[in-house]
């Protein structure tokens, strides 16, 4: 499963680099916006009100690329239409992730300094405790957006949903968080436009898709005992068929396929 995860999304990255270099170009003018402002302004106030506003459209922009991008992992196109549907779809909960993100950030900024000073094997102890469980929760938090695109729901709900998902399978968590950071760390090669975090928002909402497909299996065999081993080649043989195989020459003349 882990094999086909990171082939469709190459495939699915692939055949819509005018998309995510649309949202990455997006991204980073609000970046530039947020770093510029707060420059012209000699007041500390003025500055942390401009960076704040940068990060909230920052979130919004998240949600909107995974309202977005949830199109493309499921083998449909992303059109003008559909940015404007998911801006109108994604707002809120952007806002609401951007809350809980800056949440985490504020305690993670307290927790370690303070389990830092107490020094010693209870200081290393706590501090370590308290690294893997931001670790779980940024893990957790990669699901969110696509969640609320593909099913909706309310606040508690998607992140209780967010939560299973990570519990379910941490080290595909964590593989798909890693996938996610390869295609912001190499951005710069393409001047930030591809693959872009973008690219890492298309990740999280591929990994999503299939984590839901085991989440369906496990809910359909509710009663008859442990789930056992999940069938992944049956599971997946319609994405597959959609898929396809492609070589080189597909990639690069796509037209002919």
């Amino acid at each position: 499963m882990l094999k086909f995860f990171l082939k469709k999304s190459f495939y699915d990255g692939w055949d819509n680099m005018l998309a995510l270099a649309g949202f990455n170009g997006a991204f980073l003018a609000i970046v530039g916006v947020g770093v510029w402002l707060p420059s012209l302004s000699g007041s500390p106030a003025l500055a942390v009100a401009g960076l704040a506003i940068a990060a909230a459209a920052g979130s919004v922009w998240w949600s909107v690329a995974a309202h977005a991008l949830w199109r493309v992992a499921e083998f449909k196109t992303v059109r003008l239409d559909d940015v404007k549907a998911a801006f109108a779809a994604g707002w809120a909960p952007g806002l609401q992730l951007g809350a809980v993100v800056a949440a985490t950030v504020l305690l993670a900024s307290v927790a370690f300094p303070f389990y830092a000073s107490i020094g010693g094997f209870l200081g290393l102890f706590a501090s370590s405790l308290a690294f893997w469980l931001f670790v779980g929760i940024w893990l957790t938090l990669q699901y969110f957006l696509p969640l609320k695109a593909a099913r909706g729901g309310d606040f508690s709900d998607t992140l209780k949903t967010s939560f299973l998902l990570f519990m379910d399978a941490p080290f595909f968590a964590l593989a798909s968080a890693i996938d996610g950071a390869l295609c912001v760390a190499l951005s710069p090669i393409v001047a930030f436009l591809l693959p872009g975090p973008s690219a890492a928002v298309l990740v999280s909402c591929e990994a999503t898709r299939l984590r839901l497909h085991r989440m369906r299996w496990v809910a359909g065999r509710t009663g008859e005992g442990k789930p056992g081993r999940t069938p992944w080649p049956e599971l997946l043989a319609d994405d597959r068929e959609a898929l396809g195989e492609r070589g080189l020459g597909d990639l690069l003349f796509p037209w002919k396929r």
